[in-house]
């Protein structure tokens, strides 16, 4: 889990997840993740938690309960792959851009 903890911004993602605005999500040690996507000149902001069990991310959103699993992998320091269900996106580990929460 250390490995995940710091701001990842999105780097490319398969069509079908429709991810096209820029993202970010930041890992803190206290489990907290922010999910955050530039929308013009807004950020919207989802405050989640998340912990690792196996090669799998396993997200909560405590406001609307309901746990997600989504496959993830390194490569090397720099780059976070997660994997839904075969579409994936990538992160590269980068310098938080979305405000502070």
């Amino acid at each position: 889990m250390d490995a995940l903890i710091g701001c990842w911004q999105l780097e490319t993602a398969d069509p079908a997840l429709g991810m096209t605005e820029p993202a970010e999500v930041e890992f803190k040690p206290n489990g907290q993740l922010i999910y955050s996507i530039e929308a013009g000149d807004k950020w919207q902001i989802m405050r989640l938690t998340f912990r690792v069990d196996g090669a799998e991310l396993v997200t909560n959103q405590p406001s609307a309960p309901n746990e997600e699993r989504t496959g993830f992998s390194l490569e090397g320091e720099n780059k976070l792959v997660l994997d839904y269900g075969g579409a994936k996106a990538s992160f590269i580990r980068g310098v938080k851009r979305a405000p502070a929460v």
